[in-house]
This record gives structure tokens, C-alpha cells and sequence, in this order.
């Protein structure tokens, strides 16, 4: 594959801020001249691919440019790692918004990461043939996506060495909820657990710098048990899970739908809330079992689901669009089937969901 002149969006977290991207240093060392941009107007001409990062909904004015642009654009390429809406195999309930999502809808704010916002916003690109390579973290999404005419392609996310490592350190922390406070189902599910005994330690927050980087990895290595709890029933946050495995904690999480590559009882603990402090309790209790998952887990992600070989299986999906021979066509696969109509009930309801 020739070397590309790439733009990298990816917006960057105020404690990040000066730090490039993971991927930014992968895609230099294959040869490629990579650009990290945030928001705005761009200059479309000069790069030969167009990567976005996270979420499309982050990137208003980029996409604005993109679907009204000349019709000779760089090749475009979404890989998109927030939720969306559960797929109808899932058997879940429709996701039922809270009034912070809400407010961020009505303002229209881009930092708008509710199901529906970014359903919506794939949608709206789908419509305008965008981008031209579509690829998702997980199952549940790709399912999702393809139940309403849309081909992606799956590439979870993966682990680089800023997410941590076994430092070694006694393991004083029972059990640790890591990720943002401000999600009222998290709130009632962790109240749930203190309820019936369980102790439980809960950091977060997108501004504290000790949320990330090197306090971050120390915290969870003094962790036994990292608990993962979505911001919507059965979602995978591979985020979370890379980070416990990481750094040698047992991930307990409550069920995910399509949770591959990982294996519930190989890689981490499966749990419903109402079985989770006999559960939590169980492996404080029997550290060999504990271990047991944890070193099947490690080895995982620093062997296997690393960001390295998500990017190579990203690049390798652009260079057979570049030679002509993709694996199947991007973007619509029928597109009268764009229409959401769970996704639209949940819009109509959202005033009375706060």
C-alpha cells in the first residue's frame, strides 16, 4: 500500500490536550503523513484519506463539508465506537434517555452522544453516500446497522501501552467503578449494590487528570474487581474492559449482548445486578479463580486486541477500496430500509423520559 496523506479527526480531552492521538504514531510508523484535526472547515484537497474517530456526530462542520463538498473528495472513512441503538435480536429495551442527553438535543450540541444523535447522524450520511468505509467496534452496532441497510465493517477497539500494564502493586481497592458520574442508570445501578453490602470505590469525570494516564493505570493496579456498567442495557464498552484487563482487574460486568472477542467466564465475569454481590463477593473470596480469568484476559488484550492490529485491519480494508476489490459495497445496502422506527418512537417520547 503506497504511503496516504491522512487527516485524523479526532478531537482531543482538555487533559490530552499537546497529546497526539494512539493512532496518530501507528499510521507514521506504516509511512503514512497523518494530520490530527478537531471541528471546522477543512481543506479537502490535500489529504488522500479522511479518518474520523469515535463518533461522526462530534465532527458537525466536517461532515457538513463532506456531504456538500465537491464530488471529487478524499476517500472517507468512519470508525464509529458509540452506542446505537440494540439491535432487534437483542430482545432490549428501547433506551429511554435522561434529561442531560435531552438538553444536549434540543441545544444541539455537538458533544451529543446519545443513541439516537448518533443513529441519526449515520443515517443522514449514509444518505449522502458517506462515508465510503464504515466500520464499527462492536456486534451489536454492525447488526444494528445492517437491519436498517447499512454495511459495516467490525474492528474492535484495541489496547496501546497508555492504557496501562501490571505494575505489581498490592491490590487494596475490592471493587472500583471507573467512568462518568453523571449517567442517573449507572448512578441507580452502583446505589443497588451499596445497598446490599457492597463496598465500592467510584472514580470518574472527563476533567480530571487524575481519570487518566499514569494515575489512572496506578489506580487500576491497586484494583481487584473493575465493574462495567453501560450507559444503555447490553452495551459493550470495550474501552472499559481493555482497561481492567490491562492492568490485571477482573472485570465483573453486567450481561452484554455480542460481547466477542471477549468471553464471558474466559476473559471476564458475566452478572445481573441482582446476582453481582454474590458475585463480587465470590471472587474477593477465591483469588485463584480471580487470577485465573484475569491472566486469560491479560494476555488478550496485549497480545491479540491491540490498537496496532485494528488499525493495520482498518488500513487493509482502504487499500482494497483503493485497488478496487472491497469486501462488499460501502455505505447502503437498501436504502429504503434507512428509516428507524424504534429510533423515531425514542425521539418523539424524549420529553417524557427525563
Amino acid at each position: 500500500m503506497r504511503a496516504l496523506a491522512i487527516m485524523l479527526c479526532a478531537r482531543s480531552l482538555p487533559v490530552h490536550r499537546g497529546v497526539p492521538h494512539p493512532l496518530v504514531p501507528l499510521l507514521q510508523a506504516n509511512g503514512h503523513r497523518v494530520t490530527q484535526v478537531a471541528d471546522g472547515v477543512l481543506e479537502l484537497t490535500a489529504p488522500d484519506l479522511v479518518w474520523i474517530v469515535g463518533n461522526a456526530n462530534r465532527y458537525p462542520a466536517v461532515c457538513r463539508q463532506l456531504m456538500t463538498g465537491p464530488a471529487r473528495r478524499p476517500l472517507v472513512v468512519l470508525w464509529h465506537s458509540e452506542p446505537l441503538p440494540p439491535p432487534r435480536a437483542a430482545g432490549l429495551p428501547t433506551p429511554r434517555l435522561h434529561l442531560r442527553e435531552i438538553a444536549k438535543i434540543v441545544l444541539r450540541d455537538s458533544r451529543a452522544t446519545d443513541v439516537y444523535s448518533n443513529w441519526f447522524r449515520i443515517r443522514k450520511l449514509a444518505r449522502h453516500g458517506l462515508p465510503d468505509i464504515l466500520v464499527v467496534s462492536t456486534g451489536g452496532r454492525q447488526e444494528f446497522l445492517a437491519e436498517h441497510g447499512i454495511n459495516a465493517h467490525l474492528v474492535p477497539l484495541g489496547y496501546c501501552p497508555a492504557y496501562g500494564r501490571d505494575l505489581g502493586l498490592q491490590r487494596d481497592i475490592d471493587t472500583l467503578f471507573l467512568g462518568s458520574p453523571d449517567v442517573p442508570r449507572r448512578r441507580r445501578l452502583l446505589n443497588r449494590l451499596r445497598r446490599r453490602g457492597v463496598d465500592v470505590v467510584e472514580r470518574g469525570g472527563w476533567f480530571d487528570p487524575a481519570n487518566w494516564g499514569e494515575e489512572r493505570v496506578r489506580l487500576l493496579n491497586r484494583t481487584k474487581i473493575l465493574l462495567n456498567f453501560g450507559r444503555y442495557p447490553g452495551e459493550l464498552s470495550g474501552m472499559r474492559l481493555i482497561l481492567g484487563l490491562a492492568n490485571k482487574a477482573l472485570v465483573i460486568s453486567e450481561p452484554i449482548y455480542r460481547p466477542a472477542p471477549y468471553v464471558p467466564g474466559t476473559h471476564y465475569v458475566s452478572a445481573t445486578i441482582e446476582e453481582m454481590p454474590e458475585v463480587i463477593r465470590y471472587y474477593l473470596a477465591h483469588e485463584d479463580q480471580r487470577r485465573r480469568i484475569v491472566a486469560e484476559g491479560h494476555r488478550l488484550v496485549m497480545q491479540e486486541i491491540t490498537l496496532e492490529r485494528s488499525a493495520a485491519r482498518i488500513l487493509a480494508l482502504v487499500a482494497e477500496y483503493l485497488d478496487g476489490t472491497p469486501t462488499h459495497a460501502p455505505g447502503v445496502v437498501d436504502a429504503t430500509a434507512l428509516a428507524c422506527p424504534a429510533a423515531a418512537q425514542g425521539q418523539r417520547s424524549l420529553g417524557s423520559q427525563a
